[in-house]
């Protein structure tokens, strides 16, 4: 997503924003959300101070690497982000 798109333009008026099926990004796909955020909201703290609730499972669903081994796949995954650290997690489950 370009800063100037119009997607973009709905972006700092969200008060929330719910990404589901997260563990399926990279730690570059969450830099880039991050750094998207912080440039659209001119402001320095991670996601751009936005409340970001996200969701997924781990156990089921890892980034898809090309031609990559399976401790490609465990290093390119979020939780190996520096971005990592500034969520708070909390666990339920609906079974």
């Amino acid at each position: 997503m370009r800063p100037t798109s119009p997607e973009a333009d709905k972006l700092p008026h969200a008060v929330l924003i719910i990404i589901d099926k997260i563990t399926m990004l990279t730690k570059e796909d969450l830099r880039c959300i991050d750094s998207l955020l912080r440039d659209l909201m001119n402001n320095y703290k991670p996601f751009g101070g936005k409340v970001m609730i996200i969701g997924g499972d781990f156990r089921q669903t890892l980034p898809v690497v090309p031609r990559g081994t399976r401790a490609d796949s465990i290093e390119s995954c979020i939780k190996s982000s520096p971005l990592w650290s500034k969520f708070t997690q909390n666990k339920y489950s609906l079974r």
